[in-house]
């Protein structure tokens, strides 16, 4: 295989294929790179998310492309037969992964959203971004914004916040919570000096954690959010200063 190395044993191979240009040779080497794209408006967070998830369940990837001769992608998984107990394996240490639970990402910035959406996606979460407060909020009543579906639920929102923007998270914060009073909410911010901590419970901010966002730190935090029922006390951590907020 390109990237990965099998085992002796069943595999499911998925393949898609296309008749378009192809790809030089040159090209072909580093499309699993992070941040490598001949998209402008590409970021290269793509095809390496997808690697990463294939090579985490034990699978590979296989790639043949020529220019002019389009571009099939192989991914072998392990098959696994529906009579065997599905067992959810984490070791000491490991990031800990979710299993497509769906998350409300609230980010203003288009391309940051797509990002944050490709993180939670690495980390076996389903990401449904928004840009706005108001449609968010929306499609946790169940309601339809600009010809989208929303989901019948969320377990868990993801509120970005930037530099200068403390009241507008909480206000996000409070119209979410408004909206889906049981849904837990993680705020990522670049800096929890701003925010106090009777602010951040009153709006139901359950953890803070850092921006940039960092998968481990991210998935911990769901985990925590997601696997606590919301009846029980919240618990604010804060990754940004050396104290953590803990509220009764």
């Amino acid at each position: 295989m390109g990237h990965g190395e099998l085992v002796s044993g069943h595999y499911v191979v998925i393949s898609i294929i296309d008749s378009g240009r192809g790809m030089e040779e040159a090209v072909l080497e580093r499309i699993f790179e992070p941040f490598f794209t001949t998209r402008p408006e590409g970021n290269g967070l793509g095809l390496a998310t997808v690697r990463e998830i294939v090579l985490d369940h034990g699978g590979a990837v296989d790639v043949q492309s020529a220019p002019g001769t389009g571009t099939r992608f192989d991914i072998w998984l392990p098959a696994v037969s529906f009579v065997e107990p599905f067992s959810r394996r984490e070791t000491p240490g490991s990031v800990r992964r979710g299993c497509g639970e769906t998350v409300l990402v609230l980010e203003v910035d288009r391309e940051r959203l797509l990002r944050h959406e490709e993180i939670l996606a690495a980390l076996g979460y389903e990401p449904v971004g928004f840009t706005d407060a108001a449609e968010a909020a929306a499609a946790c009543r169940g309601e339809l914004r600009n010809n989208r579906v929303a989901p019948t639920g969320f377990d868990a929102a993801l509120l970005c916040s930037h530099l200068h923007g403390a009241s507008a998270a909480l206000e996000h914060a409070a119209l979410l919570r408004e909206s889906a009073p049981a849904l837990p909410m993680i705020l990522a911010t670049a800096s929890a000096r701003e925010f106090g901590a009777p602010a951040l419970a009153a709006v139901g901010i359950s953890e803070v954690i850092r921006q940039p966002l960092m998968s481990a730190e991210l998935a911990g935090a769901l985990a925590r959010c997601i696997s606590i029922p919301a009846s029980e006390s919240l618990r604010l951590r804060s990754a940004i200063t050396t104290d953590e907020i803990v509220l009764p």
